[in-house]
Parts: structure tokens; C-alpha cells; sequence
């Protein structure tokens, strides 16, 4: 009895030491193994990387494999009763899912870049928000020291304190934005929310498009799939329309196929005037938004000098601590202005290229 206790203790013992060896060489194994290379992705890359793996995409090919399908199918059906008409349709619904395929890579081309403009925006406003909370934090250690001088009231320390929780609460703000357009980007991308992604940032390019409002409603006119989606549909209403005149056809039915090319025409018609005004709003919407950029540049200028200069003053005893804390929040607002209206600007131009299918 004894011995059989004795063996069951050590068996117990040597499963013990087993595991204990086994969660060494884990530990082990995972300090030794090397860190997982982020992602670098800029706003081409963020396209490529769409392109490979946008479920949007992935789904706007299939259709197009099904189209392709269908079209062999109704060539094979045509060797037994042909129908011009319906060969006619089954070649113009692949051509329909090219252009969707296309419209998508467009589409999911432009939701990239607004994310990744997002994503460098968002990351800005968090630089933006550290640096502030690093200033008012010196700022109201400073003023905590002339309060214990006697340099400065109660007022000014308490004023201090409160821009101290302020830029506390901003950056807890920013890295919650920050996080969600981080987020919102890899969904668009089709990573998982677990890559980790570095967020290469990219210039602004103000550069002005050359070319004449005239030319860019062509371009747009030109290039928009939906306009050559609506001239294939009243191709094929002409199509039946012009089938159905003979004398076998009931004059109800070629009323029917008449009031189809009817509305195939207005509809043309109606998308043209409204693809042109869309590209008159991009095209303002661009020049607005380069103005108000250029305008935000001049203010974070203005904002930084008046910062300079007050801080100097401040340091030689010529300003209240409360003209200090608000040359602080000027030049805080005027950072944040900057970084919007870059991506607005940002965000106005692709939308214009976009449009003009560049």
C-alpha cells in the first residue's frame, strides 16, 4: 500500500516537473522570438493593399465570372434559336459587370485614400494633443511655482490645473479617434484588426490641377460608368424597339418596348445633367478647400509668432498666466485647423480625380 502511494506521489512529482520544464521553454521560445515587423503603409500602398483584398472587390469579380458565364450560355442557346436581342443582352450584362468591377476599384480606391488621409489626420491631432498636454503640464508647474512666490493668484494656478485636465481629456479623445480611423482603415484594406499597420504620412500636394473647368466637366462626362451603363441600356431599348416593328408583333407590345427607349433616353439625360453638376461642386469644393488650407497655414503662422512672443514676455515677468494659457489654446486650435483642412483638401482633390477616373 505504501509503495503504491509512494510511486503515485513521484509519478505526480515528475508530471509536475514535465510541465514546469514545458512553461520554461514557452517563456523562453517567446522572449527569443522576434517582434512582429509592423505593416508600413503609405497611400499607395494602403490602394494596393485594397485592390488584393476589399471583400467589395472580391464580390464585384465574381459577378463579373457569373456575367462571363451566362454570356457562353446564351451564345450556346443562340446555335439553336437565335435572338439577337437576348445575345445582345447577355454581352451588354458583362460589359455592365466590368464597369461595376471597375466603378468598385474607383470606389474602393477613393474609401483607401479617405482612410488613409483619415487614419494620418487623426494620428496628427494625437501628436498634436501630446505635445499640448506636455506644454500646459510645464506651463502650470511654472505657475504653481510664482503661485508659491507669491508671483501669481489663486485664480492663475487654478486656471492652470484645469488646462492641465483639459489636455488630459484631448488626448484621451484623440487616441480613442485615433485608434477608430486606424481601425476603419484596416477594414477597408481587408487586414485584420489585429495587423499591426505603421502609418507612413504623405505630403500634402496643394500643386493646382491644370487644367479649365470646361475640361474637367468633360473629363468627368467622359469617364463616368454610369452615363456608359445608361447608353448600353437605351442601345438595347432601340434594340427591341426596332425588332418589334413587323407585323407579327401586338401594337401593345411595341408601345411597351417604345415607352422603354422613351425613359432609356430621359434617364440618360437626367444622369448627364446631374454627373455634370457633380463635377462642378468637386471642382469648387477643391479650390475652396485649397483656400481655406492656405488660410490655416497663415493662422497656425500667426498663432505660433503670438505664442513666441507672449512666452517670452511671460518668462520676463511682462504677462499674466492667463495670457499665456491662451496664446496656448490659440496655437493649439490653429495646429488643429492645419491638420483638418489638409485633409479636407486632401479629401476634395481625390474625390475630383476620382470623378474624372484618375
Amino acid at each position: 500500500m505504501n509503495k503504491a502511494v509512494h510511486l503515485e506521489k513521484t509519478a505526480t512529482i515528475l508530471v509536475c516537473f514535465a510541465m514546469v520544464l514545458a512553461l520554461a521553454q514557452v517563456v523562453v521560445f517567446a522572449e527569443e522570438a522576434p517582434a512582429v515587423e509592423a505593416l508600413a503603409i503609405n497611400i499607395d500602398k494602403a490602394v494596393e493593399i485594397a485592390y488584393d483584398n476589399n471583400l467589395s472587390l472580391a464580390m464585384a469579380r465574381l459577378d463579373l465570372e457569373h456575367a462571363e458565364k451566362q454570356l457562353i450560355k446564351a451564345q450556346a442557346d443562340a446555335t439553336l434559336s437565335p435572338s439577337p436581342v437576348a445575345l445582345r443582352q447577355a454581352e451588354v450584362a458583362v460589359e455592365t459587370q466590368r464597369l461595376l468591377l471597375e466603378q468598385t476599384r474607383r470606389q474602393v480606391a477613393l474609401q483607401a485614400r479617405s482612410a488613409y488621409f483619415e487614419a494620418v489626420s487623426k494620428t496628427q491631432q494625437r501628436v498634436i494633443a501630446e505635445r499640448n498636454l506636455a506644454q500646459v503640464e510645464e506651463q502650470q508647474r511654472i505657475i504653481a511655482a510664482k503661485h508659491g512666490e507669491g508671483l501669481a493668484t489663486k485664480l492663475d494656478l487654478v486656471n492652470a490645473e484645469k488646462s492641465v485636465l483639459q489636455a488630459k481629456s484631448s488626448l484621451e479623445s484623440a487616441l480613442a479617434d485615433e485608434e477608430l480611423a486606424i481601425l476603419e482603415l484596416k477594414r477597408i484594406l481587408g487586414l485584420a484588426f489585429a495587423e499591426q499597420v505603421s502609418i507612413e504620412p504623405s505630403d500634402v500636394v496643394t500643386e493646382p490641377l491644370d487644367l479649365l473647368p470646361e475640361q474637367v466637366v468633360e473629363r468627368v462626362l467622359t469617364s463616368s460608368l454610369d452615363l456608359i451603363r445608361l447608353q448600353w441600356g437605351l442601345e438595347i431599348s432601340q434594340m427591341q424597339e426596332e425588332s418589334a416593328k413587323n407585323e407579327y408583333t401586338a401594337p401593345l407590345i411595341k408601345e411597351i418596348y417604345a415607352n422603354r427607349r422613351m425613359k432609356a433616353e430621359l434617364d440618360l439625360k437626367e444622369a448627364t445633367r446631374t454627373t455634370y453638376l457633380q463635377a462642378k461642386q468637386a471642382l469648387n469644393g477643391l479650390r475652396q478647400a485649397e483656400a481655406y488650407l492656405k488660410l490655416a497655414e497663415k493662422e497656425l503662422e500667426a498663432a505660433e509668432e503670438s505664442y513666441q512672443i507672449i512666452k517670452t514676455r511671460f518668462d520676463g515677468g511682462l504677462e499674466i498666466p492667463n495670457n499665456l494659457l491662451r496664446a496656448q489654446i490659440g496655437l493649439t486650435s490653429a495646429q488643429h485647423g492645419v491638420v483638418t483642412a489638409a485633409f479636407e483638401y486632401n479629401l476634395a482633390r481625390i474625390r475630383l480625380l476620382n470623378l474624372m477616373g484618375e
